[in-house]
């Protein structure tokens, strides 16, 4: 049986830059144009990616348009239409928490299948211990992208959930990373992102 997630807010890189490319067929848009169409984020953090996209030339600004106040703002349109999403990853994935999600995620790949206690076990080291909160955390992060799935149905609620890494999502020895505030998982073997706010169907494994 599978649960749907609850629809998210529109918000994050993939809807922001839907948003753009929709514009970018009319007239194009201005920073406020998809703040207004972003619910829940702040312009700051709209104002952050386009120039960010502006900086990695995957849009341009063409020309520019007169606000409610009478100020002049920029108008942008997308380059590429057909391009995926920009993502601004981060520079590196050696801090604490970077080094507890490789340990983890490399504790997933050894284990046939698991729970969280048993993970976070398996995942710890002397040096950056981990915890089954972090387990749980990071868990439940792969369940919503679709990398991990809960093995088998409980019971009772009481039971302990097991899980295991589905075959077609053990991509490679680097750990997906959580970025773009928690709204993107970026799969650092492949190359590829994807958008935790979109609406996904978690299954159970076989």
């Amino acid at each position: 049986m599978k649960r749907v997630l609850p629809n998210p807010l529109p918000r994050g890189p993939q809807h922001y830059w839907s948003e753009m490319v929709a514009l970018s067929r009319k007239a194009g848009f201005t920073i406020t144009d998809i703040h207004k169409a972003s619910s829940g984020r702040s312009r700051k953090t709209i104002k952050s990616y386009i120039l960010f996209c502006v900086e990695r030339g995957h849009i341009e600004a063409i020309g520019e348009r007169a606000t409610e106040k009478n100020r002049a703002a920029l108008v942008y349109k997308v380059r590429n239409p057909r391009a995926v999403a920009p993502i601004e990853r981060r520079p590196n994935f050696a801090d604490d928490r970077g080094r507890r999600a490789q340990q983890i995620w490399t504790a997933i790949r050894a284990l046939r299948q698991f729970t969280i206690a048993e993970l976070a076990v398996a995942a710890s080291t002397d040096a950056v211990p981990v915890s089954p909160r972090r387990s749980r955390e990071y868990v439940g992060t792969l369940a919503r992208a679709g990398y991990v799935a809960e093995v088998g149905s409980r019971a009772c609620p009481g039971l302990k959930a097991h899980w295991r890494l589905m075959p077609a999502n053990n991509t490679g020895p680097l750990a997906p990373a959580l970025i773009e505030r928690g709204t993107v998982l970026y799969d650092r073997n492949l190359q590829q992102a994807v958008n935790l706010n979109a609406p996904e169907a978690v299954g159970r494994a076989a």
